[in-house]
Protein backbone atom coordinates (compact mmCIF):
# COMPACT_ATOMS: atom_id res chain seq x y z
CA UNK A 1 0.00 0.00 0.00
CA UNK A 2 1.51 3.29 -1.13
CA UNK A 3 1.05 6.17 1.38
CA UNK A 4 2.86 10.02 0.69
CA UNK A 5 3.52 12.45 3.37
CA UNK A 6 4.77 16.32 3.24
CA UNK A 7 7.45 17.38 5.13
CA UNK A 8 7.64 21.08 5.68
CA UNK A 9 10.45 22.69 6.74
CA UNK A 10 10.36 26.45 5.74
CA UNK A 11 9.80 27.55 2.88
CA UNK A 12 10.79 24.00 1.33
CA UNK A 13 8.08 21.20 1.28
CA UNK A 14 9.60 17.47 0.78
CA UNK A 15 7.05 15.07 -0.60
CA UNK A 16 8.18 11.46 0.24
CA UNK A 17 6.73 8.09 -1.30
CA UNK A 18 7.12 5.17 1.06
CA UNK A 19 5.45 1.79 1.40
CA UNK A 20 3.92 0.17 4.39
CA UNK A 21 5.15 -3.06 4.09
CA UNK A 22 8.23 -5.17 4.67
CA UNK A 23 8.92 -4.36 0.69
CA UNK A 24 10.18 -1.27 1.49
CA UNK A 25 12.95 -3.22 3.70
CA UNK A 26 13.58 -6.28 1.27
CA UNK A 27 11.30 -7.25 -1.23
CA UNK A 28 12.37 -10.76 -1.43
CA UNK A 29 11.15 -11.12 2.47
CA UNK A 30 7.76 -9.43 1.69
CA UNK A 31 5.94 -12.72 2.02
CA UNK A 32 7.29 -14.26 5.32
CA UNK A 33 4.76 -14.47 7.81
CA UNK A 34 7.18 -12.93 10.69
CA UNK A 35 5.85 -9.70 11.44
CA UNK A 36 2.58 -11.03 12.88
CA UNK A 37 3.32 -14.15 13.86
CA UNK A 38 7.43 -14.11 15.36
CA UNK A 39 9.45 -12.44 18.22
CA UNK A 40 12.52 -11.62 18.56
CA UNK A 41 13.52 -14.04 21.17
CA UNK A 42 17.06 -13.60 21.60
CA UNK A 43 20.87 -13.09 20.04
CA UNK A 44 23.52 -15.33 20.12
CA UNK A 45 27.28 -15.26 20.92
CA UNK A 46 29.10 -18.66 20.17
CA UNK A 47 32.19 -19.23 22.01
CA UNK A 48 34.61 -22.23 23.20
CA UNK A 49 33.96 -21.90 27.13
CA UNK A 50 29.97 -21.31 27.82
CA UNK A 51 30.64 -21.65 32.14
CA UNK A 52 33.71 -18.90 31.61
CA UNK A 53 31.73 -16.52 29.17
CA UNK A 54 28.54 -16.75 31.28
CA UNK A 55 30.64 -16.19 34.21
CA UNK A 56 32.69 -12.97 32.79
CA UNK A 57 29.79 -11.79 31.35
CA UNK A 58 27.23 -12.04 34.37
CA UNK A 59 30.01 -9.57 36.24
CA UNK A 60 30.16 -7.55 33.54
CA UNK A 61 26.20 -7.01 32.33
CA UNK A 62 24.96 -7.97 35.64
CA UNK A 63 22.72 -10.75 34.27
CA UNK A 64 22.29 -14.74 35.54
CA UNK A 65 22.43 -17.20 32.82
CA UNK A 66 20.30 -20.17 33.28
CA UNK A 67 22.37 -23.08 31.22
CA UNK A 68 21.09 -26.43 29.54
CA UNK A 69 22.82 -29.22 27.89
CA UNK A 70 20.52 -29.40 24.55
CA UNK A 71 20.79 -32.95 22.17
CA UNK A 72 17.47 -32.87 19.29
CA UNK A 73 16.27 -36.39 18.69
CA UNK A 74 16.76 -35.51 14.66
CA UNK A 75 19.66 -33.58 13.72
CA UNK A 76 20.93 -32.03 10.30
CA UNK A 77 23.57 -29.90 8.89
CA UNK A 78 23.41 -28.72 5.54
CA UNK A 79 20.80 -31.19 4.71
CA UNK A 80 22.68 -34.45 6.02
CA UNK A 81 22.11 -36.43 8.99
CA UNK A 82 24.65 -34.98 11.28
CA UNK A 83 23.80 -35.77 15.26
CA UNK A 84 24.58 -32.91 17.97
CA UNK A 85 24.31 -31.84 21.35
CA UNK A 86 25.47 -28.04 22.63
CA UNK A 87 25.25 -26.23 25.61
CA UNK A 88 23.14 -23.03 25.47
CA UNK A 89 22.78 -20.09 28.36
CA UNK A 90 20.30 -17.41 28.43
CA UNK A 91 20.20 -14.39 30.61
CA UNK A 92 17.26 -12.09 30.27
CA UNK A 93 17.20 -8.92 29.01
CA UNK A 94 14.37 -6.91 29.10
CA UNK A 95 11.77 -8.78 26.95
CA UNK A 96 14.25 -10.50 25.06
CA UNK A 97 17.26 -13.22 25.73
CA UNK A 98 21.47 -12.84 24.87
CA UNK A 99 22.51 -16.67 24.64
CA UNK A 100 25.64 -18.03 24.57
CA UNK A 101 26.19 -21.69 22.41
CA UNK A 102 29.30 -23.83 22.49
CA UNK A 103 29.11 -27.35 20.71
CA UNK A 104 28.90 -30.49 23.09
CA UNK A 105 29.17 -33.23 20.88
CA UNK A 106 29.73 -34.14 16.85
CA UNK A 107 29.42 -31.37 14.04
CA UNK A 108 27.51 -28.38 13.94
CA UNK A 109 27.44 -24.68 12.76
CA UNK A 110 28.73 -23.64 16.06
CA UNK A 111 31.47 -26.03 15.77
CA UNK A 112 32.18 -24.50 11.72
CA UNK A 113 31.65 -21.13 12.94
CA UNK A 114 34.76 -21.57 15.70
CA UNK A 115 36.81 -23.08 13.48
CA UNK A 116 36.37 -20.36 10.38
CA UNK A 117 35.63 -17.42 12.79
CA UNK A 118 36.47 -17.36 16.31
CA UNK A 119 34.31 -16.63 19.15
CA UNK A 120 31.67 -13.97 18.04
CA UNK A 121 28.08 -12.73 17.27
CA UNK A 122 26.24 -15.71 15.36
CA UNK A 123 22.46 -15.14 14.62
CA UNK A 124 19.31 -13.68 15.99
CA UNK A 125 16.08 -15.84 16.61
CA UNK A 126 12.61 -15.79 15.99
CA UNK A 127 10.46 -17.60 17.92
CA UNK A 128 7.40 -18.52 17.25
CA UNK A 129 3.85 -19.55 19.90
CA UNK A 130 3.21 -22.75 17.83
CA UNK A 131 4.78 -25.32 15.68
CA UNK A 132 2.27 -24.63 12.50
CA UNK A 133 3.55 -20.61 12.46
CA UNK A 134 7.73 -21.71 12.95
CA UNK A 135 6.85 -24.51 9.95
CA UNK A 136 5.13 -21.50 7.65
CA UNK A 137 7.77 -19.02 8.03
CA UNK A 138 10.67 -22.22 7.03
CA UNK A 139 8.40 -22.99 3.76
CA UNK A 140 8.48 -19.00 2.74
CA UNK A 141 11.93 -19.27 3.33
CA UNK A 142 12.65 -22.28 1.66
CA UNK A 143 10.19 -21.00 -1.54
CA UNK A 144 12.53 -17.87 -1.05
CA UNK A 145 15.27 -19.93 -1.99
CA UNK A 146 16.98 -19.92 1.62
CA UNK A 147 18.86 -22.75 2.42
CA UNK A 148 18.81 -24.42 5.99
CA UNK A 149 22.29 -24.78 7.49
CA UNK A 150 21.41 -26.52 10.45
CA UNK A 151 17.52 -27.97 11.41
CA UNK A 152 16.99 -29.49 14.74
CA UNK A 153 13.98 -30.63 16.48
CA UNK A 154 12.54 -33.30 19.45
CA UNK A 155 8.58 -34.00 18.38
CA UNK A 156 6.68 -32.93 20.85
CA UNK A 157 8.92 -30.15 22.58
CA UNK A 158 11.01 -28.19 19.86
CA UNK A 159 12.22 -26.97 16.73
CA UNK A 160 14.78 -24.76 15.06
CA UNK A 161 16.23 -24.40 12.19
CA UNK A 162 19.26 -21.58 10.93
CA UNK A 163 18.66 -19.87 7.37
CA UNK A 164 21.12 -17.77 5.96
CA UNK A 165 19.78 -14.77 4.37
CA UNK A 166 21.78 -13.23 1.45
CA UNK A 167 20.47 -9.62 1.72
CA UNK A 168 21.91 -8.38 4.57
CA UNK A 169 24.22 -10.84 5.03
CA UNK A 170 22.82 -12.51 8.72
CA UNK A 171 22.32 -15.78 9.99
CA UNK A 172 18.37 -16.04 11.33
CA UNK A 173 16.94 -19.41 13.54
CA UNK A 174 13.21 -19.73 13.36
CA UNK A 175 12.60 -21.51 17.14
CA UNK A 176 9.55 -23.52 18.34
CA UNK A 177 9.68 -24.49 21.92
CA UNK A 178 6.42 -25.82 23.86
CA UNK A 179 8.85 -24.79 27.07
CA UNK A 180 12.10 -24.93 28.43
CA UNK A 181 12.84 -27.33 31.64
CA UNK A 182 14.56 -26.11 34.80
CA UNK A 183 17.61 -25.29 34.05
CA UNK A 184 21.20 -27.52 34.70
CA UNK A 185 22.72 -25.00 36.31
CA UNK A 186 22.92 -20.99 36.84
CA UNK A 187 25.44 -18.65 36.74
CA UNK A 188 25.24 -15.10 38.32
Amino acid sequence: MEQAITLNSGRNSVRLKYYLSFRCFNSKLNNMPVSTSATLHHTSIVVNDLEKSATILAEQLSVSWNIWTISPEHCFVNGEPSPFSFKAAFAQIGGANLELLSPHSGNSVYSEFLKSKGEGYHHTCLAYADLASMQSAKEELLKQGHKILQHGYTEGFFEFCYFQLNEPAVLIELLYLKELPPPESTIG
